[in-house]
């Protein structure tokens, strides 16, 4: 899982203009993504790069920016 591959999701999936998102760009505080788009994020994590987000995981901290994923996906393929 690249950085690439979360942008493709945002734009084609959720419809989101990702010409100005990079991974450092807040995309919860910001009102770029909602609750609804977040779990959308969730399920696509969970389904691509093979990880199980528990309901205790789903804090901004872990989903805040696109390089927060991507450690949270390193996270969790650690401790598999």
């Amino acid at each position: 899982m690249q950085e690439d591959d979360i942008l493709r999701f945002l734009r084609d999936d959720l419809s989101l203009d990702v010409s100005s998102i990079n991974s450092k760009t807040p995309l919860i505080s910001s009102g770029i993504v909602d609750s609804f788009s977040l779990i959308g994020i969730v399920m696509f994590l969970e389904e691509k790069a093979g990880v199980m987000a528990e309901p205790e995981d789903v804090t901004i901290e872990n989903f805040e920016t696109i390089e927060a994923m991507l450690r949270f996906i390193e996270r969790k393929l650690v401790e598999a």
